[in-house]
């Protein structure tokens, strides 16, 4: 029994391409670990629209999307009411914080929650691309570090049977 959740994500990197913009996660199946911004669709919601109000809630910044990237299709063993795996469909976005916001250093926002309960941000940071380890990502991240690294995004489902949740 599979658990499916459809959401929209942002890469953002800094200007040398060197780190992401990622968050810490506070619940589900990613949670300590870093993450992509992002999340599901509310109703009558665009994908763009989706993306943009996620990105600000969850790190107080407004991004501009730059292009779609792609779609992932990833499938991790994660216990969630009645299922036993979390069937994670994600589209993928380059972002870049508007001009206004890019103006107003980032940091005021980083390491800081958001604050709202609906929101599962426990902060965001900058974090260089070869601090990344399997033990400190989502499966999100590391589909994200191999496009931004091999320019890939495969259309294959990446399994991750074996995935240690907390």
């Amino acid at each position: 029994m599979w658990h499916r959740h459809f959401g929209v994500y942002g890469i953002c990197l800094d200007e040398q391409s060197e780190r992401l913009l990622v968050i810490r996660k506070a619940a589900g199946p990613y949670r300590g670990r870093y993450d992509l911004p992002g999340g599901s669709l509310d109703p009558q919601e665009s994908l763009l629209e989706a993306i943009t109000r996620e990105f600000r809630e969850e790190t107080g910044l407004h991004v501009q999307v730059r292009k779609t990237i792609g779609t992932a299709d990833v499938l991790v063993r994660f216990p969630f009411r009645e299922t036993t795996h979390t069937h994670h469909i994600a589209v993928f976005y380059e972002v870049t914080p508007e001009e206004q916001a890019a103006s107003a250093p980032v940091s005021q926002w980083l390491n800081k929650p958001n604050g709202t309960e609906a929101n599962d941000s426990a902060g965001l940071t900058w974090v260089a691309l070869d601090e990344f380890t399997d033990a400190n990502t989502s499966p999100l991240v590391r589909l994200a570090l191999r496009f931004v690294q091999e320019d890939v995004l495969s259309s294959e489902m990446e399994r991750f049977e074996e995935w240690d949740a907390y």
